[in-house]
């Protein structure tokens, strides 16, 4: 027996057990769902100015727009504060180099913003249902669609072929060798491959009628139940069924039950009400849906025992016309839903709505307007009290015109007209207007439709909105939560997912491969709610530093670097900046850098000590050489003159030995030329 109630243990649970859990936890969604109808329907009803629903035959039937004037009014801010210039979200992933978050972050903004919805719509979308509705969400996902192509090989080689036997996206029909005498065989190969048509990630807004949340919940991530039900065509689970499908087994099971099964006809439009109060009247003709097949789809992420072994698993069920298709544990380990809301309201899921705020003074300023109407034109057309035989052209009364004139007999008209609205009532439409601007922070001088602003301070108009922006902002930085898990989210499924891609960062272009993503992430909000008494606190640290700054030049030294980076710090932080370290370098760093700065200048200027000893050195030597090449070439040149001199006299004594040898001749040849003569005579 006990061996029996062991294994009964161990035993998984059925599909059918899996169902009726999953129907039952939806079920009880769709229920705490309906508890938020009724007010999400009235604050669209003043938001679109619909109709009380008192109004009366003949009666003003004036709505006035204080909903949509209000909240139009601040989406300008969060689209400028979230969708334009980089944004307010840091991602850092934790035992990586920073510069990895960082073009993790710039990958995502690009997909997303050239993805459908881009970024700019989708936080449009979930803004303003968040501040209407009350809670916004935004379903996040990566989007994988393939289809099997069958394609034909001609002449391919060996290698070739083994590569295709082993790629795991290829399957070989047909193999046909083709011979050939010279070169090596060719194959010609019939093969079906798969082609990818979508591998990127995708964001979409949820409406607020598909979100379903059980009851329990109190975060978006905690344990409890939380799904989507839509209306999806047969067409949209087989292309999810054919990207997934591996091995050939089927990702969703019973699509052909659900093909054949005439009754999902009547599962069309069957969401809810709210739907259809949302979409108003005017949607035009009803299409019909029935030829495609739209069937009821159900995703829900709970958690549940399924495999018996006492823990809870992370489960994922998917449900089409309350039929279990596919269960599954959540490979992703997150629920891919983002929820944000404007007002919190402590210890529950839902917050409360902008919207709320304006319903009650739209209403009254709507009654308001409506009795100073009705009096308007009880002035102008009058009220009258008739005689039943007083023979009154009633046609004419009723349809008089200016000038015109009414039959009746003498006295039996009466003007019984109210009286005129007392001017001095308007007050209280001021009033009116004085506690919206009280109750949400949007003021005339925001919306700069004060025309009396010109004749305040320029100072003061700036005290007035910056006091009044301060809700604004605390709206802002609890959305900011809410794009701070949406962001953590999309970074996890790049984590599973994503090829390497190309970055540039810090003006450089940088490879990420899949590898330099894994590591816990985490994201931070890089902003902060600002007042006046920030601005203010940043005016008097520009003067304390301009002061000590000057200071400074008389007594070098009386600011350290850990006294500017403090006052920097402070600064920034008064700006309403989180993240210092995107705007100034951390002091311990920088006092390092400082320090090795400082040794290499030093070590530098040694060396340049060095050199110049040595310079000096050279040129000592060099001006010994000189002087030494000086007096050897005075000696020399002493010499040569000696030689000179020497030789000179040499040839002076040569030529006059010549000179006397010659003049000894010509004595010889006088004396020789005398004989002759005398000889002859």
């Amino acid at each position: 027996i006990g061996i029996n109630m062991q294994a009964e243990k161990n035993k998984p649970m059925s599909d059918d057990e899996i169902q009726r859990k999953i129907l039952i936890e939806i079920k009880s969604a769709e229920s705490n769902r309906s508890a938020q109808t009724s007010k999400r329907e009235k604050n669209w009803d003043r938001y679109y100015g619909r109709k009380l629903g008192n109004e009366k035959k003949g009666r003003s039937q004036f709505i006035t727009r204080d909903v949509m004037d209000t909240i139009e009014w601040m989406m300008p801010f969060f689209m400028k504060t979230f969708a334009a210039g980089d944004p307010k979200i840091v991602i850092e992933i934790k035992g990586q180099e920073p510069f990895v978050g960082k073009a993790l972050m710039d990958k995502i903004q690009v997909d997303l913003s050239s993805a459908s919805p881009s970024i700019f719509y989708l936080f449009y979308q979930w803004f303003k249902d968040a501040l209407v509705s009350n809670t916004a969400f935004v379903k996040v996902g990566w989007d994988l669609d393939q289809k099997i192509v069958t394609t034909k090989f001609d002449n391919l080689s060996r290698d070739n072929l083994s590569q295709l036997e082993n790629d795991p996206d290829a399957e070989i029909i047909e193999i046909e060798e083709q011979a050939n005498s010279f070169f090596e065989s060719t194959f010609k190969v019939t093969a079906k491959i798969k082609q990818i048509i979508k591998d990127t990630i995708f964001a979409e807004n949820t409406p607020h009628w598909e979100f379903l949340v059980s009851s329990r919940a109190r975060d978006i991530n905690d344990e409890h139940g939380k799904g989507q039900k839509t209306e999806v065509t047969l067409d949209y689970l087989k292309r999810i069924n054919r990207a997934n499908k591996k091995d050939g087994e089927e990702y969703f099971k019973h699509l052909d039950e659900l093909e054949t099964d005439d009754s999902q006809d009547l599962q069309v439009d069957s969401l809810s009400a709210e739907k259809t109060q949302y979409m108003g009247d005017d949607q035009g003709e009803e299409v019909d849906y029935t030829e495609k097949g739209m069937i009821e789809f159900k995703e829900w992420y709970t958690r549940l025992d399924t495999d018996n072994d006492g823990y809870l698993e992370d489960v994922v069920c998917f449900m089409a016309s309350d039929k279990l298709i596919r269960h599954e544990i959540n490979k992703e380990g997150f629920v891919p839903f983002s929820a944000i809301r404007p007002i919190i309201d402590c210890y529950k899921f839902n917050g409360i709505a902008w919207a709320e705020l304006l319903v009650e003074i739209q209403n009254l300023k709507t009654m308001l307007f409506r009795r100073i109407l009705d009096n308007f034109d009880f002035q102008v057309s009058g009220r009258w009290r008739v005689d039943p035989d007083g023979s009154v052209d009633l046609h004419a009364l009723y349809n008089h015109t200016p000038g015109g004139a009414i039959a009746a007999k003498q006295g039996a008209l009466e003007d019984i007209s109210p009286r005129g609205f007392d001017p001095n009532s308007f007050a209280i439409i001021e009033y009116v207007d004085s506690l919206k601007e009280n109750r949400t922070g949007m003021t005339r001088y925001n919306q700069g439709t004060d025309a009396n602003s010109l004749n305040k301070t320029a100072t003061g108009v700036v005290a007035i909105q910056s006091a009044a922006m301060q809700r604004i902002e605390l709206v802002a930085r609890i959305f900011a939560e809410g794009l701070r898990d949406f962001y953590r989210k999309i970074a996890l499924l790049y984590q599973q997912y994503s090829k390497p891609f190309t970055a540039k960062v810090y003006g450089q272009e940088k490879e990420i491969t899949p590898e330099m993503l894994q590591g816990r992430v985490v994201t931070k909000v890089n902003m902060g709610v600002q007042a006046s008494v920030g601005m203010e606190e940043a005016q008097k640290i520009e003067r304390m530093l301009a002061f000590l700054l000057k200071t400074n030049e008389q007594y070098p030294g009386l600011l350290t670097p850990e006294k500017i980076h403090n006052l920097c710090t402070r600064y920034i932080s008064s700006m309403g900046f989180q993240q210092v370290d995107d705007f100034i370098a951390d002091l311990q760093s920088y006092m390092q850098e400082v320090t090795q700065s400082t040794q290499q200048r030093e070590a530098m200027q040694k060396q340049m000590m060095e050199f110049e000893k040595q310079l000096k050195q050279m040129e000592l030597s060099i001006k010994g050489k000189e002087a030494d090449t000086k007096s050897k070439k005075v000696e020399a040149d002493a010499y040569l003159k000696e030689k000179e001199l020497s030789q000179d006299g040499t040839i002076e004594k040569e030529k006059l030995a010549q000179d006397e040898k010659e003049s000894v001749r010509d004595a010889k040849i006088d004396m020789i030329n005398i004989l002759t003569k005398n000889t002859q005579k």
